[in-house]
């Protein structure tokens, strides 16, 4: 079986590496991988950053999407020739995460990832693929797709006529502004780039573009929002944006702490935290049940991912160099088969 293996040595350390066939055990499927989808974390896992070195090298990426090809003997739940994805986490069926449960990341810390022409899996940490989406849209939803429901629904508790602020034009972010819209919210994005912002409102349904060089960007979006502030934000850049993102939030706000594309670490303004009563929520994902009610929702609501560029299994590295050009809008996939 063919697989791409990291050791936390740097970007060239992802190497095309031949492994056994996995072995199906009672309670697992083997998958046929036809389409990965990337994350910044990858590049992390990569470079060392995330997990710290992988001695031996582990099989890189956590999202995947593909065919039932095998099951174990317990398996009830799945049958060959099944569509299916992937819960990020090995074993985190329902509720709060737990420590042990946290440990069962794939792509990271030890533990084997999904860029590989097949995987053993959990059977009960698959989810059947909507039926309108293609393997490498189904992809995208594992980690990004989750992440932005689990900021906007799980937690965020966005309803209709909520405002939300969303930062850049990742996979989490473009994911969360078409949940978004879907709940009937009101979204403002913060890009750089005109050109980026135009497409968002155009193809998107964003109502609302904001320049997040300019200084003075949280007192816009609270004159954007009639002065209240915004009710959600999916805080992706971490570092200074945090604080940035406290200003522009109304009373009772929640904010989904996601990302550190701006640092680990913030100096926040206590007293207006608590005063305006911001919840900020740590986003590590979300369990297998959330992914399942995600999923519902994307099929209820003909919901497409935004893929930015594919490329063919031998162009991984290709892809992992254009991931970390932050050129993408949407989600980078891989085509394995």
């Amino acid at each position: 079986m063919k697989c791409y293996t990291v050791d936390g040595s740097g970007l060239d350390s992802l190497q095309l590496a031949e492994r056994p066939a996995p072995a199906v055990g009672p309670g697992d499927v083997v998958v046929d991988v036809h389409a990965v989808s990337l994350n910044y974390r990858d590049l992390l896992v990569a470079d060392g950053r995330y997990g710290g070195p992988q001695d031996p090298p582990i099989i890189a990426t956590s999202d995947m999407a593909g065919v039932v090809q095998a099951v174990g003997s317990e398996v009830t739940s799945l049958a060959p020739g099944d569509r299916v994805f992937n819960s990020p986490f090995r074993n985190w069926p329902a509720g709060t995460l737990r420590r042990e449960w946290s440990r069962t990341f794939v792509g990271g810390q030890g533990i084997d990832g999904v860029l590989a022409e097949e995987v053993a899996y959990p059977a009960d940490a698959l989810v059947p693929i909507p039926a309108h989406l293609d393997f490498g849209e189904a992809s995208t939803l594992t980690v990004a797709g989750l992440t932005a429901w689990a900021a906007i629904v799980t937690h965020g508790k966005a309803t209709a006529g909520d405002w939300v602020l969303l930062h850049g034009t990742g996979g989490v972010s473009i994911f969360a502004a078409q949940i978004a819209k879907l709940l009937g919210a009101r979204v403002i994005l913060s890009t750089a780039s005109e050109e980026k912002a135009a497409m968002v409102r155009d193809r998107f349904g964003v109502d609302r573009t904001i320049n997040y060089r300019d200084d003075d960007w949280p007192r816009q979006v609270r004159k954007l929002t009639g002065g209240n502030g915004v009710d959600v934000v999916v805080e992706v850049a971490g570092g200074k944006s945090l604080q940035r993102s406290i200003d522009a939030c109304a009373f009772g706000a929640r904010i989904g702490l996601i990302g550190v594309l701006s640092g680990n670490e913030a100096l926040i303004d206590v007293f207006k935290t608590l005063m305006r009563q911001v919840t900020i929520r740590g986003i590590y994902m979300e369990s297998t049940q959330e992914l399942q009610a995600f999923a519902r929702a994307v099929e209820a609501g003909d919901l497409h991912p935004r893929i930015d560029r594919r490329f063919s299994f031998d162009q991984a590295r290709e892809a992992y160099d254009y991931l970390g050009s932050r050129q993408h809008v949407g989600k980078i996939v891989i085509d394995v088969r």
